[in-house]
Parts: C-alpha cells; sequence; structure tokens
C-alpha cells in the first residue's frame, strides 16, 4: 500500500510564478463575466444571435494569450516584456466587448471598472491612459464593423443585476488575488533570509581558509579569482618551532592538537594585529608576509613585519607558562627569518583550483634564515635591515651560508623596537621556580586593570605574611604564576620586588 511517504513529491514554485499563475485566472474571470454578460442578452433576445461568436470569442481570447505567453517563457522571454503588451490588448477586447453589448451602461461601466483597475494597479498612471485609449479605439473599430447605434441600449435589471454580480464575483477574487500575493512574497521574503543566512554561513567557514585581506579584496569586487601574478617588493616571514617533531612523538594526540591549535591561533592574531597576510601553515611553520594586498610602503612594511616577529617571541613565554601548567615541560622556542626583496605574487594553479601565495628567490631566502636561525632569536637579512635599522634595535651576526646562494648572507638578529627601551619597555618577562610574570602593556585592556592590579596587591600580600599562595590568572596581555609552595625562599624578596614593579608600570601606563 502506498503511503504519503511514497507520493512524488510536487516540483517547488517559487512564490513569485505562483502569484502569476493566479493572476492569470484573474484575467480569465474578467472575460468570462464579459462572456455571460453578453449571452445573457442574446439569450433576451437583446442581441442577434451571430453575437455568440463575440462569446466564442471573449472566452478564447484569453487561452490563446496564455498559450503565446508559455511560448514566451520557453524562447526565455521574460512576463516583463509582454505583460505591458497583454495589458493593452485587455483594454481593446474590453471596448469590443462593450460595443457588443450596445453600450450598455450598467454591463459597460463593470467592464470598463473591470479592466481599468487592473491598469491601474498593475501599471500606474500612464499604461491606464494608454489603456483607455486602447478601449476607444477597439469599441469604435467594432462600432464601426458592426454598425452599432451610437446611443445605448437599455437592458433589464436582471442583466444589469448580473453585470453587478460579475464585478462583485472580480472585485472579491481580486482580493483574494491581493492577499496570496502578499503571502507569497513574505514567503519569497523568508526564502530570501534563509539563503541570505545560508550564504553568510557559507563565507564564514570558506573566510577560515583565505587570508582575511584576500577575502574582503573578493568580495568587495576589488580582486577577481584568476590565475594572474605580478612582481612585488615583499618583506616575507617563515617561523617553526624548534624540535616540534621530536616533541610530536612524546606527547599525547589530544594534548599535542590542543597546543598546536593554541599556537597557531596566537600567532595569526599577533599576525593580523601587525597587518601580515597569511599565506600558509605547514605543520608548525608558519609564512607570513607584508605588502599585498595592501601595502604601506617598504620601510613600514618591513618594519610591521619585524614588530609582529619581535611580539611573537615575546608572547611565547606566555605560552610557555600556559602550557607547563598544562604538563607539558617540554622547553618549546620559535625560530624566525625575515628577507625583504622582490618576489611573484598572485594566483597560482587552475581554474577550478588554485593558491594565493608568493615564490622567488627572496622567498627561498627567509625560509633558510628561519632555518639557521637559534631558538628565540629573530634572523633578518641586510635588505631588512637597511629598512627598520633606524626603529628596530639589530645586531650583527655575522654571515651565514645558506642553501641554493652562492654567497655567504650577512644577517642581523632582531631585539626589540627602540620606542620600547628604557622605561619605556612594553614587554615584561620573569619566571623562575614557583612564579611566573608576563606581561604586554600595549595588549593590556584598561578595562582589566582593576583586576590585575588587585591579583598583584592579593599575591604580594600573602607572600609577605608566609601564606599559601596559589594563584593562576591570565588574561589579554598579562599572565601570572605563583605557587608559595614551590617559590625557594631566596627568591622571595626578588619576587615581590618584580610585582611592585610590574604594578607600577600598569598604573602608570594603562589609562582607564
Amino acid at each position: 500500500m502506498s503511503t504519503s511517504k511514497n507520493r512524488p513529491r510536487k516540483p517547488y514554485l517559487d512564490p513569485m510564478e505562483r502569484a502569476r499563475r493566479l493572476s492569470n485566472y484573474i484575467r480569465l474571470l474578467a472575460f468570462v463575466v464579459a462572456a455571460t454578460i453578453l449571452m445573457a442578452g442574446v439569450g433576451l433576445q437583446l442581441y442577434p444571435s451571430h453575437y455568440l461568436l463575440g462569446v466564442a470569442g471573449l472566452l478564447a481570447y484569453p487561452l490563446l494569450v496564455q498559450t503565446l505567453v508559455v511560448v514566451g517563457q520557453r524562447k526565455d522571454l521574460l512576463p516583463e516584456h509582454f505583460s505591458p503588451v497583454v495589458m493593452q490588448l485587455d483594454a481593446a477586447i474590453i471596448g469590443v466587448a462593450c460595443a457588443l453589448l450596445h453600450f450598455a451602461v450598467v454591463p459597460s461601466l463593470v467592464l470598463l471598472i473591470i479592466v481599468h483597475a487592473n491598469a491601474v494597479s498593475s501599471g500606474g498612471l500612464r499604461p491606464w491612459l494608454l489603456n483607455v485609449l486602447m478601449t476607444l479605439g477597439g469599441a469604435a473599430l467594432a462600432s464601426l464593423l458592426l454598425g452599432v447605434p451610437p446611443t445605448p441600449t437599455t437592458v433589464p435589471l436582471s442583466v444589469s443585476v448580473l453585470s453587478l454580480v460579475g464585478l462583485g464575483l472580480y472585485v472579491g477574487a481580486s482580493s483574494f488575488y491581493a492577499n496570496r500575493q502578499a503571502q507569497f512574497l513574505r514567503q519569497a521574503q523568508i526564502r530570501v533570509r534563509e539563503q541570505q543566512q545560508q550564504a553568510v554561513e557559507m563565507s564564514r567557514k570558506l573566510a577560515k581558509y583565505l587570508p582575511p585581506q584576500i577575502w574582503g579584496s573578493l568580495f568587495s569586487g576589488k580582486r577577481d579569482a584568476k590565475l594572474e601574478t605580478r612582481r612585488k617588493r615583499l618583506t616575507v616571514f617563515f617561523s617553526d618551532i624548534k624540535g616540534f617533531s621530536a616533541i610530536s612523538e612524546e606527547l599525547p594526540l589530544d594534548t599535542l592538537t590542543r597546543m598546536l591549535n593554541t599556537y597557531l591561533s596566537e600567532m595569526t592574531r599577533i599576525a593580523l594585529r601587525h597587518g601580515g597576510t597569511i599565506d600558509k601553515f605547514i605543520g608548525d611553520a608558519v609564512m607570513v608576509f607584508f605588502g599585498d594586498p595592501k601595502s604601506e610602503g617598504a620601510q613600514e612594511d618591513a618594519y610591521r613585519c619585524a614588530a609582529m616577529a619581535i611580539e611573537m617571541q615575546q608572547h611565547m613565554r606566555f605560552l610557555r607558562q600556559r602550557w607547563q601548567r598544562e604538563g607539558i615541560t617540554q622547553k618549546l622556542e620559535i625560530r624566525i627569518g625575515i628577507n625583504t626583496g622582490y618576489v611573484t605574487v598572485g594566483n597560482f594553479g587552475t581554474d577550478s583550483r588554485m593558491d594565493y601565495t608568493i615564490l622567488g628567490t627572496d622567498v627561498n631566502l627567509a625560509s633558510r634564515l628561519e632555518s639557521a636561525c637559534r631558538p628565540g632569536q629573530v634572523l633578518i637579512s641586510e635588505s631588512t635591515h637597511e629598512l627598520i635599522k633606524d626603529r628596530v634595535r639589530c645586531r650583527n651576526v655575522g654571515e651565514v651560508t645558506a642553501k641554493g646562494f652562492s654567497r655567504p648572507i650577512p644577517v642581523f638578529e632582531a631585539q626589540a623596537l627602540k620606542r620600547n627601551a628604557g622605561g619605556k619597555q612594553r614587554f615584561v618577562s620573569v619566571a623562575t621556580t614557583g612564579f611566573g610574570l608576563h606581561m604586554d602593556l600595549e595588549r593590556i585592556h584598561n578595562v582589566d586593570k582593576n583586576r590585575i592590579l588587585k591579583a598583584l596587591a592579593r599575591s604580594a600580600s600573602d607572600l609577605k605574611k608566609r601564606k599559601t599562595v596559589a594563584v593562576d590568572f591570565e588574561t589579554e596581555g598579562f599572565a601570572l604564576h605563583v605557587h608559595s609552595e614551590s617559590l625557594p625562599d631566596r627568591d622571595r624578596e626578588k619576587v615581590l620586588d618584580v610585582m611592585g614593579k610590574a604594578a607600577a608600570k600598569i598604573q602608570q601606563q594603562v589609562r582607564l
């Protein structure tokens, strides 16, 4: 036995298409009213019997027009192309119907109300004026052909009542159509909102696979998804975690996954804050470049890259303290290499699958510098050093021999931003047994200032009173770890001094 589940589903009809079909039925009703009135007049012998041909014509006309409309749609003609023409033809045919009725007052007024109300509601003032002309033209032509007398024919009350009943049916059907059209419109709006929501959700998912700069350029129309490349001067960054392969074999899978995702999330956040374009992740390795799709000039691009790299090295101290609390005892340190030069940047691949990336010798050099770098260092090339030496404190570390390069490469270590020198140092990082304090003054939010000061004050007060202290406090730009039972007595005064100086820096440099 078949059930409702096994019945074939009806094909989905667009709400506007359903409204269009209902509109056709309303048009048919208008000509049915005209044909009925004329038929009643012939039946009462008000009009000659051959006027029944007019009845047949009034019924056949809308069916013929609808057939032509369907043929037009199959030839990719939109309803908007022929709807105005059909509206004017309707007016001319109603004019003919008025002539067939010998311009009887009530029946003719009923038909004129029907056709012209439809013209006003569907088209507006100008189509309605043309509608009036077409009605007059149709009536005049039929009058000449049929020899209709110029004076209106008087009809019995029954015909007038029938005409008014027809008008009432048409008005009721039109009201029903308007109500259904409003429902269809609401359904269409709901469907559009659902599709928009689906598109937004899909966009959010796809955005995770593209750099934000490229995603924004594509959506704004500034960039097209096509195979194209160009030569451009960029600053290229490579980093990786020293000894990550060995560490990954020692850690449980869930711990390794959590640690790597945390690391990549934090490095991504720093890169985006400095305006870098993240090219790709290769395991624990990160590749970033500055200067495309937006560039602030070669010097500024190189400076932002160096500032990003220094902040990443500083932020690793936050992460190491967090991982240590989670039981990851391995000392995780990153190596960073930076180079500035002309590279080929753009979309590589095929029309169906492309990758936005960079290629060239200067890209390879940045990778070689990262491999030659010691853990915890930021190694930069001479070309990058020339661009940033006035704003970043660097140290000459000699030359390195890089694979693929015939001559030794002069290199420098980027150590700190000169604006953070001396008392204005933004990074503070101190760690010993039972204690760790790391802060980045530029990243501390003013809304967190009082919470941080209270945590420092409470911990310092308890340490002075020799109370047991177990604090693991972390917020944006600040981390405090105090375990008094593990803290050696010889370090207690130094720890209190560090906490006091940290509180003073926060009090002075972080504004509410």
